[in-house]
């Protein structure tokens, strides 16, 4: 199998930490190399000091306070990559950390480009503290942000991993992307992961399961040879499965399996990006329920398997 790399967004969370573990566990599944990234958000923490125009106190002032809180930043961010570096070691991990300047969102998704995948923390709405008094200045969360903007696939994590038995793909019946369903088997079989296919209908498509199967082996004959169950969502059951994906609780993401990595495609409408929900990605993260989830462009290609491993029979559920 050639070699791949992902690219972990890393802050000092709980949930960063998280994402490492998920990240180190996929490294050495794919033979990937991991590289660790911390972005101090300068644009933010000038925006907190800056003044249009000096007024009482001059400019200088307020340079002095931000460059003093950038060098306290800059320490930090060094003590970090050290810790980050000896846990990465430790597990055999080929593994880096690099530390930049700039807006966390717009940095993580240009060098994300370089990566097959990015990995990301996230902590969960009803976990953040909110101010209304701060509203203005509280920062877009950067896994919403990156779910959004990234042109590759981003695995967002928010509570502690379990270990996979099986991917759930999720596909839209009206937007069937055969590249897309293709990249996510062969992610499974790489991962040693059982396979579900779940498709939702929204009823502008009117298909029995049966037929849908027929048309979809038609096209992917290579499915024949794949362990894999096909679920079939349409009408008030499509409606019902989204509740449990975007809900505000977590205890609503206990009816879907744990052990299961969900994999969401993405599409491009004009400059912006949806989900089969017909939201925003970022829209979807900020309330997602579960642990766990992969979000896949549609037209990504950066993930290339070679040797799959030796695939069975198809099932129908």
């Amino acid at each position: 199998m050639r070699s791949h790399s992902i690219l972990l967004g890393l802050s000092g969370s709980e949930q960063s930490s998280y994402a490492a573990e998920v990240a180190w566990y996929l490294a050495k599944k794919l033979n990937a190399s991991v590289t660790a990234e911390h972005v101090i958000d300068k644009t933010t923490i000038w925006e907190l000091l800056r003044s249009d125009t000096p007024g009482f106190v001059g400019g200088k002032e307020y340079i002095e306070i931000f460059d003093s809180i950038i060098d306290s930043l800059k320490a930090l961010a060094d003590q970090l990559a050290c810790k980050y570096e000896v846990m990465a070691a430790a597990r055999g991990i080929r593994a880096r950390c690099l530390t930049k300047e700039g807006n966390p969102i717009r940095v993580l998704c240009e060098d994300s480009d370089d990566y097959d995948m990015i990995v990301l923390g996230h902590v969960e709405e009803k976990n953040r503290s909110y101010n209304r008094d701060m509203r203005e200045y509280m920062r877009h969360s950067i896994a919403e942000g990156v779910a959004h903007e990234s042109r590759v696939p981003v695995l967002v994590v928010q509570s502690k991993p379990v270990l996979w038995d099986s991917m759930t793909i999720v596909s839209e019946i009206d937007h069937l992307n055969m590249k897309y369903i293709r990249s996510c088997l062969a992610l499974a079989e790489c991962l040693g992961l059982r396979t579900v296919i779940e498709f939702w209908g929204t009823g502008l498509r009117e298909e029995t399961p049966e037929s849908l199967l027929k048309n979809l082996l038609d096209e992917m004959p290579e499915l024949q040879e794949c362990v894999i169950d096909i679920e079939y969502f349409a009408g008030p059951a499509a409606s019902q499965r989204q509740g449990l994906f975007c809900g505000r609780s977590m205890d609503q993401a206990a009816q879907l399996q744990s052990q299961t990595l969900y994999v969401l495609p993405t599409r491009g409408i004009g400059r912006e990006r949806i989900t089969t929900f017909g939201i925003a990605p970022e829209e979807f993260v900020s309330s997602m329920a579960l642990p766990c989830l992969l979000l896949w462009p549609e037209d990504n290609d950066s993930l290339q398997f070679d040797d799959i491993a030796e695939p069975a029979t198809v099932k129908h559920s």
